[in-house]
């Protein structure tokens, strides 16, 4: 997944697995995210799934002269 195509201020569990990560699912809250994020490692030998947020930048825009 690029990540343009990111869901932006959601909590997701990812794929982190062969040097890529795509969402598996998205949730509502950090505690639901690890809790999915836990079933699904559970029983692995290599943690292959993470919870975490993508944030908007809030910067994109700065680098730009005003006139």
């Amino acid at each position: 997944m690029t990540s343009k195509n990111v869901p932006l201020d959601t909590w997701m569990v990812v794929d982190i697995a062969y040097n890529r990560w795509n969402v598996v699912s998205t949730h509502a809250s950090r505690n639901e995210a690890e809790r999915e994020r836990d079933t699904r490692n559970e029983g692995l030998v290599r943690r292959r799934y993470s919870a975490c947020m993508a944030l908007a930048p809030v910067a994109e825009r700065m680098g730009r002269s005003c006139g």
